[in-house]
């Protein structure tokens, strides 16, 4: 299947690959894509990152993509591949299975493959923006180098990065997922990027040289704010500034202070709320969603169920 494969559409190849951008946007990509799409996060209020997952054809002889200016990680969801690549005239291939990670390139690229499984064949591909990697590299004090020596990599493993990227696929497919909870993931998968995957010197990241003693007052007046400020789009940068911390150093901070992260923090502050105003109101359960900061009365009902085992209507009743 290999040998046929690649002697299939090579001349053809070069010829569509004239045709096609040789760079396109985020957003873009997904029409050049050959599978049926299952989770989207283009709709979702989330910073910095679009990730979308497909059920792929079992074989595939060829798709032509353009490059992407956004960092580009892909992984398997389900099934196993034979998966060939042709990048700057050059074809590759690697056997791939779930949890093998592949990086795609800034330039046109392409891809042929075929299913080794009995198992459906699904991807997920999440898009992180340039503007993040940058901002991230920055805090971690990389000498300003954001370049990632993932190079052309075809193949590679890292448990935490498909780890991370599991658990970005599951908040994309599950509305109850706050921005939050995503804000916090992706700006620790740029810094683990970073640390493990970077072609600059590598700098140990450490906090802003500030007496350690000033570090609880800040974390309090961050607290101060979320208390007042439950119904607001928090956000990870947002919450940072407030502590007069980069956002990579704030949650690892935070939650050494606290024993929660950003995410749990807030949700749990506003799941007391939301318990309070059930018990003390009557307002409707959709304005007590949105008075504790939830999008929607189905994305608050989700959570609250999560923490108190009990629909907001069901406790309201027992209580």
């Amino acid at each position: 299947m290999a040998e046929f494969l690649l002697a299939y559409g090579t001349s053809l190849g070069m010829d569509v690959m004239a045709r096609i951008p040789k760079l396109t946007t985020t957003l873009a990509y997904d029409r050049y894509m050959a599978g049926q799409k299952l989770v989207s996060s283009v709709d979702r209020p989330w910073r910095h990152l679009v990730l979308r997952s497909y059920l792929e054809p079992a074989a595939q002889e060829l798709l032509e993509a353009p490059g992407l200016q956004d960092l580009t990680l892909m992984t398997l969801a389900s099934g196993a591949e034979h998966l060939e690549r042709n990048l700057h005239g050059r074809w590759e291939s690697a056997d791939l299975r779930v949890g093998d990670l592949w990086f795609v390139p800034p330039a046109p690229i392409s891809w042929r493959w075929c299913s080794i499984s009995d198992e459906p064949l699904s991807t997920v591909h999440l898009h992180i923006e340039r503007s993040l990697i940058d901002s991230v590299a920055d805090q971690m004090e990389h000498g300003g180098s954001s370049e990632l020596s993932l190079g052309d990599a075809m193949q590679f493993h890292d448990p935490l990065i498909a780890a991370m990227l599991g658990a970005l696929h599951r908040a994309a497919g599950d509305p109850a997922d706050a921005r939050l909870y995503v804000d916090t993931l992706v700006h620790a998968l740029a810094a683990h990027l970073l640390q493990h995957y970077s072609r600059g010197r590598h700098a140990p990241g450490r906090l802003p040289a500030q007496p350690e003693r000033l570090v609880p007052r800040r974390i309090r007046r961050v607290t101060d704010y979320i208390h007042a400020s439950l119904a607001a789009d928090l956000s990870i940068d947002e919450l940072a500034r407030h502590a007069g911390l980069s956002s990579f150093h704030f949650a690892r901070v935070f939650r050494r202070e606290t024993g929660e992260t950003p995410h749990q923090f807030v949700t749990r502050l506003r799941l007391e709320e939301a318990a309070r105003l059930l018990r003390a109101s009557d307002q409707t359960v959709l304005q007590i969603a949105l008075a504790v900061g939830f999008e929607s009365a189905s994305h608050f009902s989700v959570q609250f169920k999560r923490g108190y085992g009990l629909t907001p209507l069901a406790y309201r009743l027992r209580g």
